[in-house]
This record gives C-alpha cells, structure tokens and sequence, in this order.
C-alpha cells in the first residue's frame, strides 16, 4: 500500500501515477509491466515512485484496492436499484461490470487482476463475505426458499466472476447469454 509520502501528494499527482500505472496493467501482461514506463509517463522521478510504493506489487495490490472500494459501492447500487432482488441485482451487476471492463478498455487490467489473484491470494481477503456483509440488510428474502442467502450471494457472484473471466480470457466480454442462463440454473435448479 502507498507511503503517507504519496498520500500527502495532490491528488491529482496521485491520479497521474495511478493512471499512468492502469495504462500499464492494461498493455501488458503482469510480468511484463514496466515501472520505468509508468513513471516516465506519470513525469516523476524513479526515486519519488520507490518513496511512494515499494515495488510493482505494492502498487498493483493498491490498485485492486481501489476497484475493490468501486466494486462495493457497485454491489450495493445494484441491490438498491433492483429493490433487494437478487436474480435481477445480478443481471444488473453483470451488465454494468461487463460495460465498466469493456468502456474503458480495462480487459487487460482485470486479466492482470485475476491472474494475480490467483497466484497471490495470501494478500487478499476474500471479496464475497465483505460484499455480502454490505447488502445483506438489502436483499429481499420473502421469496426465498432458502435461508442460506450467505452461501446463495457467494455462489452468484462467484458465477458473475467467473463468467467475466472466462470472456476476459477469450475476449468475448459480451456473453450475457451464457451468463443469464447458468444465472437461472443456480436460481431455479436443474430440473424439468
């Protein structure tokens, strides 16, 4: 996480840096990015970015933090806007991240991010419990037959995670289609 050094920057040195480094993620693969192009592109000495952050890592877990906090405010938009429903929050969560990844060309970004994930998951705390903790007051249960919402909402965005990085792998960002049908699958069951 960043220094108090950058934290006392104004923020819109910070946004330079922080943009400048998203660009990055975004063109390249993780092992691949370049410090040295992040600061020549955010103007700033190599020796202020070491007095900021300590490494790539250091920058990048910063990064996901940041989305993280948009991806919470995101979740409870969802269940505010859909009155509590479930099925419907997480069509409109699908629809609004899938616009978000692919409007602002952030493809390579979140392939960056859970392909990191994957490999770095000691310095991440699962996402599903903080969400879940976030809207659980806002979920509508009277049409539930279970009274497991916990384990239901992380089974949900699971799917909702695991369909955006299946398409974010095969460049196929817009297969709502395939999201909505397993949605009601998980929703409704399998049976006839």
């Amino acid at each position: 996480m960043p220094s108090q050094t950058f934290l006392n920057l104004d923020e819109e040195k910070q946004k330079k840096l922080i943009d400048s480094a998203i660009d990055e993620f975004c063109c390249h693969d993780y092992a691949n990015v370049s410090i040295n192009q992040i600061i020549m592109n955010a103007s700033i000495p190599r020796g202020s970015f070491y007095m900021y952050f300590k490494d790539k890592d250091d920058l990048f877990e910063y990064i996901v933090s940041i989305h993280s906090k948009n991806l919470e405010k995101l979740v409870i938009n969802s269940f505010e806007k859909n009155e509590g429903d479930l099925y419907n929050s997480f069509i409109y969560l699908y629809e609004k991240l899938a616009d978000h990844i692919i409007k602002n060309k952030y493809q390579g970004l979140f392939k960056n991010i859970f392909i990191y994930f994957d490999t770095h998951k000691k310095h991440f705390h699962k996402p599903a419990l903080p969400l879940y903790l976030s809207v659980k007051d806002l979920i509508k249960t009277d049409k539930l037959r279970s009274d497991e919402i916990e384990f239901c909402f992380v089974m949900l965005l699971h799917h909702t995670f695991m369909t955006l990085t299946y398409c974010i792998n095969n460049d196929c960002l817009d297969d709502k289609e395939q999201f909505v049908r397993k949605l009601n699958i998980l929703c409704y069951g399998i049976y006839k």
